[in-house]
């Protein structure tokens, strides 16, 4: 009977308590939506406790931090205390937590720590309370709290074991629901990231035949990669490639890298020349790269007619040319990385053209010198020479594929992302003589459109009438056309704009030049340049009547794509010319 009076429980209702308890544990066990189970909880423990009202703050933040608070999350009674906030260290809650130890507390409102409701905007009336913190193995979760036994019976200590031992149920169940939240948003990374996978898997180029001269390998040390390479087949028989590195890891770096695969193929075969073809990535790329990151990148094309490589490269790793002999001679990077400068979509990054007859030339991420050896130092350009010329003599795709494995496990150890590209001339072909044929390009340049430019343009016209074997007279009547043509330019087309660009061509024709000016200004009226009757012109308005005077035919031919106009100027060789060739 004392024991009784002292908790204020019969028998009987203890036994009812021991089932409830029992029941409340198995269905805290079995949820998966903790707060829905204990706002059920907290009703039944009101009904079964006979108290007026029941609820459960939360803790958000670190408990040593000053701005930790306590949140109502769940709330039965008469009055919705949900939402309801204090600091984390404040009232009877806060020091339950301190102290980690159930309080029972039957006359409130002579407890120094007592903050009465009205404080936070509620108006309820607390006559007593009893609180037991949700803590497991030291981790503090929060504090369950009861009010108010009906008929102000006072809270005793079986409430209190009763109250402690659904606390930690609920602390445990609370761990449970963070580790299970936590494996599902795992699996769901897991899952993206198998799909970003899968995705830049089909950017990458399918597999070319054993007797291609441009061979591929990408590894990624993780899941997705921040490593691309491709390689295009373009229509005149020349092949574009590409390789990039995107700065940092992740998910991050492998988007970017798949935007940087598609802009590739989106302009590889429309933009003439590598370094405007970086450009033209860059200025797209410029948007999407946050701060801090960056694209290092090399493109290039390879013409196994012409056994010769022109490249562009956008901060990378110098490009390894292994020569016949077996020496290897480097082709530093003299540009930054794209995202670095910003925005060179009317500029150029500085190309590099070689010989690569009966060489083969490698590109590759930095995965390839920066593996490790047992002893931690690094595998280095001069390691990655020596697994070059170990399997020279492998086939070009197996060859690759026995660096890989050296790289990772045989003799270093992977640390990055690893991609690799060989570029191997063909044997049998004949090298192009170094006489040029007919239909031969003689000059391939990009200048911008300025008049301080139209002395190289002169430079050029004459270098190449010379290759041409034209007379000195000739010569300078075909620069003075030529540059007539880009004076009108740069001062019709782009109106004096300076960040416009006039891409030059000279090819040997079948009896003479070619000049071709393509520009990137408005689309001119043909017509209207066509030219009048020298007695119907104004002083300025000789310009087309002297390149056609100088020239023997003046048309314009359809532009590339992306590009404004394109001009043609054709010039007949003399014969039997005993003037002097030109210098």
């Amino acid at each position: 009977m004392q024991e009784r009076r002292k908790s204020g429980l019969p028998s009987g209702r203890r036994t009812a308590y021991f089932g409830l308890l029992a029941e409340l544990t198995e269905a805290f066990t079995r949820s998966h939506d903790f707060l829905a189970t204990l706002l059920d909880a907290l009703q039944r423990i009101v009904d079964e406790m006979d108290v007026e009202a029941g609820c459960l703050f939360q803790l958000e933040g670190e408990f040593e931090d000053p701005a930790a608070r306590l949140v109502c999350r769940a709330s039965v009674g008469p009055v919705d205390m949900q939402g309801a906030e204090l600091p984390a260290r404040s009232g009877i809650s806060g020091r339950t937590l301190t102290q980690d130890a159930v309080q029972i507390v039957n006359a409130p409102r002579s407890d120094p720590d007592f903050v009465a409701p009205r404080t936070v905007g509620i108006e309820f009336d607390v006559r007593s309370v009893l609180a037991a913190p949700v803590v497991f193995h030291g981790r503090r979760f929060g504090v369950v709290e009861l009010f108010n036994r009906r008929g102000d019976e006072p809270f005793g200590r079986r409430d209190a074991s009763i109250l402690a031992a659904l606390a930690s149920v609920a602390a445990l169940v609370i761990l449970n629901a963070e580790l299970t939240e936590d494996l599902v948003e795992q699996a769901r990374l897991k899952r993206e990231l198998e799909l970003a996978a899968a995705v830049q898997r089909k950017l990458l180029p399918t597999e070319l035949p054993v007797t291609a001269p441009i061979h591929g390998f990408s590894r990624a040390a993780r899941d997705v990669s921040g490593d691309f390479y491709d390689v295009l087949p373009l229509r005149d028989g020349r092949f574009a490639f590409a390789l990039a590195d995107v700065s940092g890891k992740g998910m991050d770096a492998a988007l970017i890298m798949v935007q940087v695969a598609t802009l590739f193929r989106s302009f590889a075969k429309r933009v003439h020349g590598p370094g405007r073809l970086l450009a033209r990535i860059e200025a797209e790329l410029c948007e999407s790269l946050t701060m801090g990151m960056f694209v290092t990148m090399v493109v290039g094309i390879y013409d196994p007619r012409a056994h010769e490589v022109r490249i562009a490269n956008a901060g990378h790793l110098p490009p390894l040319l292994r020569e016949a002999g077996g020496g290897f001679t480097s082709f530093e990077s003299q540009d930054p990385p794209l995202g670095v400068r910003g925005r060179l979509e009317h500029n150029r990054y500085r190309e590099k053209a070689f010989s690569i007859a009966g060489s083969s030339l490698y590109l590759y991420t930095d995965g390839a010198t920066e593996a490790r050896h047992a002893d931690g130092s690094q595998l280095g350009i001069d390691g990655l020479q020596s697994l070059i010329a170990h399997n020279a003599t492998l086939p070009a795709a197996r060859r690759l594929d026995a660096i890989a494995t050296a790289l990772d496990g045989d003799i270093a150890e992977l640390r990055d992302d690893l991609t690799l590209l060989v570029i191997e001339d063909v044997p049998g072909r004949a090298a192009v003589p170094r006489k040029r044929p007919r239909g031969t390009l003689l000059v391939e340049q990009v200048l911008p459109a300025q008049a301080r430019q139209l002395r190289i343009v002169r430079k050029l016209i004459l270098a190449a009438a010379n290759e041409a074997g034209a007379p000195l007279s000739w010569a300078q009547d075909f620069a003075l056309a030529v540059d007539e043509a880009c004076q009108n330019i740069i001062r019709h087309g782009y109106r004096g704009r300076s960040d416009g660009l006039i891409e030059l061509r000279v090819r040997r024709a079948r009896d003479g030049l070619c000049a071709e000016l393509v520009d990137f200004a408005p689309r001119v009226n043909e017509d209207r340049c066509k030219g009048r009757p020298a007695g119907e012109m104004g002083p300025g308005g000789l310009g087309t009547q002297f390149m056609r005077a100088l020239t023997d035919r003046v048309h314009w031919g359809k532009p590339p794509a992306g590009a404004g106009n394109r001009l043609l100027l054709s010039k007949r060789l003399p014969r039997g010319d005993n003037d002097a060739k030109s210098t």
